[in-house]
């Protein structure tokens, strides 16, 4: 019996650990969050920059003072109003009153011609240099703001619509201001322009795509100024429904940068697309600056969102139950406790010892909100969120360490 009995296989007590509910639904949460973090970036630059007309034109407007862009204005605008009056009709004609001789009038005509265009793109260049382009400059641009929400919101006008897949802006009003300004400071030649409708169209965009942006702006836009609370509790939930909330923090933290970092790629992608669709445009030699100064806002909250992730994943990490994570941990505890036994005793010490978790949740709470409330798309100050909440948190375990504090002479920092 015994040699039976020793072929029985005694079941293990070992059993397959089953996935709750809650397991599920914090993976479910954090993939939606994950997924939408690009989307939240995107949107909230959007809100802040393109949807509000203050910070649109703010943004935008100091292009007016960049001498590549006065060079490019002036050069296209020069072209446009020189190709109208046709200086060398003009000047053939004046000519021909008076010189008899064809040769010699064919010899002069080509001098004087050239004089007359560069006396023209002298006054255009001044003008474009002027504060009175420069007010010109903010009405278009104010303009321009209001159109593209029109386009958006699929309501036709303005200076800046959708024509199939191209987004098309009319400079026309900007192209008869500086007709005006030339004739009004002595060169009458200009008074000849007769400025087409269609003169002044350059196409911004050639893309599918923004047609669908009607779609997207009409499901996101009332989302767009809560995007980063929105993100902040979706992680949070994420956080708060695992099992292993340290790994999910550094999980969440890891989302963070690898989808602000799919951004970042893809805003370079744009930006060579956009640089190669105005390459057959006066706007070609300006196009990386418009890119730049347009989007400086998201790549500033690019790299913000870079500094809050591998804070994040820090945090999760320190509170993980890896080995290193433990003794480090340990090690931080025991030298913050140490710090606090010189203090004297204290009635907050001993607020703080009683229930040292929801001292660090609120702490940790308040930190988030601050970060999702504030300008989250500004480096510093994440980083003087986070330097807050370090310091919080520091400051909470070392009153632990005080005499009235923590007697149980357990490590106050824990695993989560």
């Amino acid at each position: 019996m015994s040699t039976a009995s020793s072929a029985i296989a005694v079941p293990s007590s070992r059993t397959p650990r089953r996935v709750g509910v809650r397991s599920v639904a914090a993976l479910l949460v954090f993939l939606i969050a994950a997924l939408i973090t690009p989307v939240a970036l995107v949107g909230h630059w959007g809100n802040r920059t393109v949807t509000d007309t203050t910070r649109f034109v703010d943004t935008v407007a100091p292009l007016a003072q960049n001498p590549a862009m006065q060079d490019a204005v002036s050069a296209e605008l020069t072209k446009v109003i020189t190709e109208q009056v046709n200086t060398s009709q003009l000047v053939n004609q004046v000519l021909g009153g008076v010189i008899s001789n064809p040769t010699l009038e064919q010899t002069i005509s080509g001098p004087i011609t050239a004089g007359i265009n560069s006396l023209i793109g002298q006054a255009v260049h001044s003008f474009v240099s002027s504060d009175a382009f420069n007010t010109i400059w903010l009405a278009v641009l104010t303009g321009a703001q209001k159109s593209l929400m029109a386009v958006l919101e699929g309501r036709p006008g303005g200076p800046v619509s959708l024509q199939g897949d191209q987004l098309v802006l009319n400079i026309t009003s900007l192209l008869q201001a500086v007709q005006q300004h030339l004739v009004t400071h002595g060169l009458s030649l200009a008074s000849h322009v007769t400025i087409p409708p269609n003169a002044g169209q350059v196409v911004l965009f050639n893309s599918p795509a923004l047609a669908q942006l009607r779609l997207i702006y009409s499901f996101t836009n009332p989302l767009l100024a809560w995007f980063p609370l929105i993100l902040t509790a979706l992680f949070v939930l994420a956080v708060w429904l695992a099992r292993r909330r340290a790994r999910m923090v550094m999980a969440t933290g890891i989302a963070l940068l690898v989808g602000t970092v799919a951004l970042d790629a893809a805003l370079n992608i744009g930006q060579g697309v956009f640089v190669d669709q105005l390459s057959n445009t006066f706007l070609a030699p300006v196009s990386n600056i418009f890119w730049n100064t347009f989007f400086a806002y998201l790549v500033q909250g690019v790299q913000a969102m870079i500094v809050l992730s591998v804070a994040v994943i820090i945090a999760g990490w320190l509170g993980s139950r890896f080995m290193l994570a433990t003794k480090v941990r340990a090690a931080l505890s025991r030298g913050l406790r140490q710090i606090g036994g010189g203090l004297r005793a204290n009635p907050l010490s001993a607020l703080v010892a009683r229930k040292p978790g929801a001292w660090h949740v609120g702490i940790s709470a308040i930190t988030l909100l601050l970060i999702a409330t504030g300008d989250v798309m500004h480096v510093w100050h994440v980083l003087w969120c986070i330097a807050l909440g370090a310091g919080l948190w520091t400051g909470a375990e070392i009153l632990q360490g005080a005499p009235s504090g923590n007697t149980t002479g357990a490590p106050a920092l824990t695993a989560a």
